[in-house]
């Protein structure tokens, strides 16, 4: 009889990868949180604009109007990078008791240990691809950049890609901000008051590396604001720190600028196994959040009966099996691309206040230090 906990059809999967909860993804949430409806096609049409703020033009009594150029938006046609985590099961995984089960003896039988795998995998691989959205959206928030790395079927041979976007947001801090007595409320203010000019809208969020928060708390001008004995008279800022989320900490909110604090450390492990921040530990962004787009390609892929398949959705599993190698696989394959809204929603700051050490290369931004 065949086990009903085992999926092997890619159209049964779906649903079920619909309903399982996707991990939590900070940044991808924050800044890019419009999933947009998936393309039918492996290329995506990605939009984005840097907006201005223009004058109507004066005109002459009796006159039918000025025209206006809309040539404010651009627009390019992206193949969607693709992804395909995967996981094998073979024999030998399911004939030895797993973790969890019962020690010494275990009453689940193989074809069960093989339906429990199934479903652990499942969920871990969704993992792997909410992280790889993740880095994506740290890329492009720090450089206007993303790096695509595609890995050949070997493991081995790479094919690099490179997605830029047309942002001029990287700012050096007008001074370390590790010095006490530096200006951060006048780095952030006028950081501010840019992104209120070029967007029209007030940015609300000021997401920091792990090294920022010490400076912030260490700084004399803030310091002051805080040792103010009426509040009533003069309410800058409010700092409590604590921890909302595993990603993420509550620092304090600056008031005179409507700004909450957010210290970010979340970490990731990259293809050689080395833990790296998201977000460098110096850097802090500021932002209009919520503005940006996920944008998602149509997967092609052949069934186990020799037909090809075209499907439009944001994660589509495949299952195989090879009965000569007593091994089944599953792989889940995504095309995805975040997309700002414009290029005017958010600036990053170095905070070290060295322009010299302004790397823009990809590889070094998350060595983190």
């Amino acid at each position: 009889m065949q086990n009903p906990w085992l999926i092997t059809d890619t159209l049964d999967l779906l649903p079920v990868v619909e309903r399982i909860k996707q991990p939590a993804s900070y940044l991808v949430d924050t800044f890019f949180s419009n999933v947009m409806p998936t393309s039918n096609s492996d290329y995506v049409a990605v939009e984005y604009r840097k907006e201005g703020r223009l004058l109507a033009p004066y005109i002459v009594k009796g006159s039918r109007g000025v025209n206006i150029n809309r040539g404010t938006s651009r627009i390019n046609l992206y193949k969607a990078p693709l992804v395909g985590p995967r996981r094998v099961i073979g024999l030998e995984d399911i004939s030895l008791r797993q973790f969890g089960e019962t020690p010494v003896f275990s009453t689940v039988t193989p074809a069960e240990r093989a339906a429990r795998m199934q479903a652990n995998d499942l969920t871990e691989l969704l993992r792997m691809i909410q992280n790889r959205k993740n880095k994506m959206a740290a890329e492009i928030l720090q450089l206007g950049k993303t790096k695509i790395r595609g890995f050949a079927d070997d493991g081995v041979t790479v094919e690099e890609d490179l997605i830029s976007f047309d942002w001029d947001g990287k700012v050096t801090a007008s001074s370390d901000w590790a010095n006490s007595s530096a200006d951060i409320y006048g780095d952030i203010k006028a950081v501010s008051e840019r992104i209120q000019e070029d967007s029209g809208f007030i940015p609300t969020l000021m997401l920091c590396g792990k090294n920022v928060e010490k400076k912030l708390l260490n700084n004399t001008g803030i310091f002051k604001w805080l040792q103010i004995p009426n509040r009533e008279n003069l309410t800058m800022a409010s700092f409590a720190p604590h921890y909302t989320t595993p990603q993420a900490r509550f620092i304090g909110y600056l008031s005179a600028l409507n700004i909450e604090i957010i210290s970010y450390a979340e970490t990731f492990t990259d293809d050689d196994g080395q833990v790296k921040p998201f977000l460098h530990p110096d850097y802090a962004i500021i932002c209009v959040p919520g503005l940006g787009k996920q944008l998602y390609g149509a997967i092609t892929f052949m069934d186990t009966n020799g037909a090809w398949q075209t499907i439009s959705a944001n994660n589509v599993p495949v299952y195989r099996f090879n009965t000569d190698a007593q091994q089944s696989s599953l792989t889940i394959f995504s095309r995805f691309l975040m997309c700002p809204e414009t290029m005017a929603d958010w600036i990053c700051i170095d905070t070290t206040g060295n322009s010299a050490d302004d790397d823009d290369d990809i590889d070094s931004l998350f060595d983190g230090e």
